[in-house]
């Protein structure tokens, strides 16, 4: 049996500064658990460390982690005007115990546009140690929330880092692993909405479906994808007041 440390909520709140100031350090999560990072989404404005429960041992929730700007500064032939955040997680890994990965991605890059996140990379991942840095366009201090839900039977815990956005999501489908059925349902996670709130979801533009918000204005709800042709897309979320989020949602072949 897993045993959860952690629970379902905002655990820090950072307003964005103006350009110049400092972020200082930023902390959170939970001493002694042990995670695996399963996913790492990364939009214009947000990125999110999702992790799974770990065999080193039976206690899971947010690992405890620290955000720290680096002071490095490149020479002017490699200096780009970007910011580089670093973020390093205890206990936790992309490699499981008996050295699979749990983790398959690497960094990821994203297109400039008007959001600060430019990309994120893995630094370390050695001795239960992982560390990423957040590049990003702007000096500016992130959102910082923490989540955990359950996928089928298998706990999960997020820590998510947002740029100028209020809300966020991800989510969670089949396709994440192998090829399924266009129909699999997919869990959509996320906060930062208006509590108690209507909440409406999109995939490219259409409305799938439809829900409520928490007391906190965290949204959590399974829906099922129309049969549409394999690709990418987007998923958005928005409530009545305009806050909304989006992330892409890959359709597979069905099988």
């Amino acid at each position: 049996m897993v045993a959860v440390v952690a629970g379902t909520v905002a655990l820090l709140a950072f307003a964005a500064t103006p350009r110049g100031t400092a972020c200082g350090e930023i902390g959170g999560g939970e001493a002694g658990v042990e995670a695996q990072l399963r996913y790492v989404d990364v939009g214009a404005g947000q990125v999110t460390f999702t992790f799974g429960p770990s065999a080193v041992s039976d206690r899971f929730g947010v690992p405890r982690f620290r955000l720290a700007r680096q002071s490095a500064t490149p020479p002017p032939e490699l200096d780009t005007g970007t910011h580089r955040l670093g973020v390093e997680f205890d206990g936790a890994s992309g490699f499981n115990p008996d050295l699979t990965s749990s983790y398959l991605g690497k960094s990821v890059i994203v297109p400039a546009n008007d959001g600060a996140v430019r990309e994120v990379q893995i630094t370390r991942d050695t001795g239960r140690v992982l560390s990423w840095d957040l590049v990003v366009s702007r000096e500016e201090c992130p959102t910082v929330t923490t989540n955990v839900y359950v996928w089928g039977k298998s706990p999960r815990a997020q820590v998510t880092f947002t740029f100028g956005q209020t809300a966020w999501i991800t989510a969670e489908h089949p396709a994440t692993y192998v090829g399924s059925p266009i129909l699999a349902p997919v869990l959509v996670t996320g906060m930062g909405f208006v509590p108690r709130s209507e909440v409406t979801f999109r995939i490219a533009g259409a409305i799938v479906d439809s829900g409520t918000t928490d007391d906190v204005g965290r949204v959590e709800t399974g829906i099922f994808v129309p049969k549409l042709r394999p690709g990418v897309y987007e998923l958005a979320v928005s409530d009545a007041s305009g806050r909304r989020a989006t992330t892409q949602l890959v359709v597979t072949d069905e099988r």
